[in-house]
């Protein structure tokens, strides 16, 4: 995963076990690969006014993770004639962005 400071300041602790990406302490858990689409997709961590994280909407950004849109192989059809088949292949977690903004002054719950 990349990881990418946009100010300076305090951030959020965060931690990737596998596609599981949890930020303080377990408190948001995203799966990266349940967001995965067929375009990239941009998911905002945010402080609510009463310091609890949410995914989306909120009061101070937290973090955005970028995760890339889903890549295909093409399996060979076995008879001749049939159509081929495409197949999603497993998020690559090292492919994925993490945004991460000052959580200085912010009062996480």
């Amino acid at each position: 995963m990349k990881i990418v400071e946009r100010n300076a300041g305090q951030k959020i602790d965060y931690e990737l076990r596998g596609t599981r990406l949890s930020f303080a302490d377990g408190e948001l858990t995203i799966d990266l690969a349940r967001y995965q689409q067929d375009d990239p997709v941009m998911r905002d961590i945010m402080v609510d006014g009463e310091g609890y994280l949410t995914n989306g909407r909120g009061r101070y950004y937290a973090a955005q993770v970028e995760i890339p849109a889903k890549e295909y192989e093409e399996i060979p059809a076995e008879n001749e004639g049939d159509e081929a088949e495409r197949r999603a292949l497993p998020l690559d977690t090292d492919d994925v962005t993490l945004y991460l903004f000052s959580i200085e002054g912010i009062h996480l719950a």
